[in-house]
């Protein structure tokens, strides 16, 4: 039954697509379409590199930014099923040297961004290339500053509060992040060419459509 609309919805869906890039100027897009369990489209338009004129395939990777968050909170509920950790712990439990309130944060509250973190701390001269993104030691100094708010208070977006789940699962696990999390999560996932941490394999392919 599904014959009659899937591939006229699947056309439509690739012009829409066409369409969309005109009008934004964006200058590649990737899309999966799955149905009932089976891929039915697996589809690349546009550049994965301007300046090298390199046409984008489904093949591709893309940095996914804070999509990753998805595999750590994926993480920390397998851990819990396991018996090794609750969402009600705080922090404090598992991280030494934080600031007091940011060691009573419950690692639900560090999931749902309510646990009144900075964002990404007092300077975030990283995002504008002026410094290198955060190692373990400068997190951790960071994480030693008090909360930018109180906790439960509302949503307050932070990727450090993310990073100081990282350092839950560490030392839960027994093993560093990245290694933990791409054999737990990413692996378990069937995402066989997705890596929880940059930068991509050597030889990967790997959309840079600005450069």
């Amino acid at each position: 039954m599904a014959d009659a609309w899937l591939e006229p919805a699947l056309e439509y869906l690739c012009d829409w697509l066409a369409y969309q890039m005109r009008v934004s100027e964006q200058p590649g897009v990737a899309i999966a379409v799955a149905l009932d369990g089976e891929v039915v489209l697996d589809l690349a338009l546009g550049s994965a590199s301007l300046a090298a004129g390199e046409p984008l395939t489904p093949r591709h990777r893309f940095r996914v930014a804070s999509h990753s968050k998805s595999f750590t909170a994926a993480g920390v509920l397998r851990l819990r099923e396991e018996g090794r950790l609750k969402l009600d712990d705080r922090a404090g439990e598992y991280v030494d040297s934080l600031h007091p309130a940011v060691a009573t944060a419950t690692i639900a509250q560090l999931l749902s961004h309510a646990a009144g973190l900075a964002r990404d701390g007092p300077d975030c001269a990283y995002w504008v290339d002026r410094a290198a993104f955060l190692d373990e030691s400068a997190l951790r100094r960071e994480l030693a500053d008090p909360p930018a708010i109180a906790a439960s208070e509302r949503l307050k977006y932070s990727n450090h509060g993310f990073g100081l789940v990282g350092l839950v699962i560490e030392r839960v696990t027994g093993e560093p992040y990245a290694g933990w999390i791409a054999r737990e999560v990413v692996e378990r996932a069937g995402l066989a060419e997705t890596t929880p941490d940059g930068p991509p394999p050597v030889g990967a392919p790997f959309a840079r459509p600005r450069l």
